[in-house]
């Protein structure tokens, strides 16, 4: 019974803060004023950043080390892909570049695109085990908000 109880009183409560919310307005400056955040998911050498605008998944930027011919069309190595999957007005572009603070390998980027919309693989011979630095951004006109990773070729 005192578990049914904490439920009840978490459950008002919960619902009074959202009422609140939604009467104060706050659910539309949250829509007006994006908050992208970022997070990786590694596989081997490979990784792929996630991209999200206020909690809500709004594209990817994907690193490939090395090729992948067990999926059809095959995924080349050393290869930059990025998607976006969310209608926000916002494009996803990545720019994968030498640890060192040389100049980028190469960019993939949404773009002048409309949601969904996935990039082409950017690809070209990295020597291996080269350290890199993935930078992926979401952009829309002159504004960006920027997330990076580390890795190798």
């Amino acid at each position: 019974m005192r578990t049914f109880k904490r439920f009840l009183g978490a459950s008002v409560a919960v619902l009074s803060l959202t009422g609140a919310a939604i009467i104060t307005g706050a659910e539309s400056a949250a829509a007006a004023d994006p908050n992208f955040t970022f997070d990786v998911d590694r596989d081997g050498k490979s990784f792929s950043i996630g991209v999200y605008n206020n909690h809500t998944r709004a594209g990817f930027a994907d690193w490939n080390a090395d090729p992948d011919n067990t999926v059809s069309p095959a995924i080349p190595g050393d290869a930059l892909q990025v998607r976006d999957i969310l209608g926000d007005g916002w494009g996803i572009e990545a720019e994968a570049m030498a640890q060192s603070g040389g100049a980028g390998y190469r960019m993939a980027t949404s773009r002048g695109h409309s949601a969904y919309y996935a990039s082409g693989w950017k690809t070209g011979n990295i020597a291996e085990g080269t350290p890199i630095v993935v930078q992926v951004c979401a952009v829309k006109g002159d504004k960006s908000q920027c997330g990076t990773v580390y890795g190798t070729a």
